[in-house]
């Protein structure tokens, strides 16, 4: 009986292990990403930012594919001050796979791109020097005006890095872990300068292939 216990545990773990050789040519992926920003600014300190993304992939052989990404990311407060701040990216490059005929698929990419940034603060009008506003605006103490004050700017980024998909299926892997070293290069809102914004990403999800090499 123990031995027959052994057989199937082993046979179970073969089968777990074992996974048809045959590739999807095109990948989509869907899924959660959380973002370290590091602004580089005495103003503005280090910050989280949660979101989403998603990419495409054309694969042109069992190893190499090409990859674009899309997401966003937003965090509602800056140095504890609330400040609405939302970051998009749009990059694509080259990736390449580990193929090891198992479930677990490692993968490495390098992708060029740009960011955009947009941040946005609501403010009260009745909260500013009356000398600078003509009378007129002015609101009553009982009704409160308040406008949104926002800048935006778009510039440079880049993600280096990698992850591992588990497969489920033949159309359906898991990634339970993605990592990207994230430059970006966007004109500061505040000052206009630009300077090199050393990110980190972590990203998690769901990835479905279709089509076959």
């Amino acid at each position: 009986m123990r031995r027959l216990l052994i057989l199937t545990s082993l046979g179970l773990l073969s089968a777990l292990a074992a996974f048809p050789a045959d590739e999807g040519r095109f990948e989509t992926f869907l899924g959660y990403n959380f973002v370290r920003f590091n602004p580089n600014s005495g103003f503005i300190p280090s910050f989280n930012a949660n979101g989403g993304g998603g990419q495409f992939v054309v694969n042109v052989n069992k190893w190499l594919g090409g990859v674009f990404d899309a997401g966003a990311v937003n965090t509602g407060t800056l140095n504890h001050l609330s400040f609405d701040t939302t970051v998009v990216n749009f990059v694509a490059g080259p990736r390449v796979t580990f193929h090891n005929h198992s479930r677990f698929q490692p993968f490495a990419q390098v992708m060029f791109g740009g960011a955009y940034a947009t941040t946005s603060t609501e403010i009260s009008l009745n909260a500013v020097n009356p000398g600078i506003i003509p009378p007129v605006f002015v609101a009553n103490p009982d009704n409160p005006l308040s406008a949104r004050l926002r800048a935006s700017n778009t510039g440079f980024a880049m993600m280096a890095g990698g992850g591992l998909d588990i497969k489920l299926s033949k159309h359906i892997a898991f990634r339970p872990l993605g990592a990207d070293y994230y430059l970006t290069r966007v004109p500061s809102a505040l000052t206009g300068n630009t300077s090199n914004r050393n990110n980190f990403r972590y990203s998690a999800g769901f990835n479905f292939m279709f089509g076959a090499l």
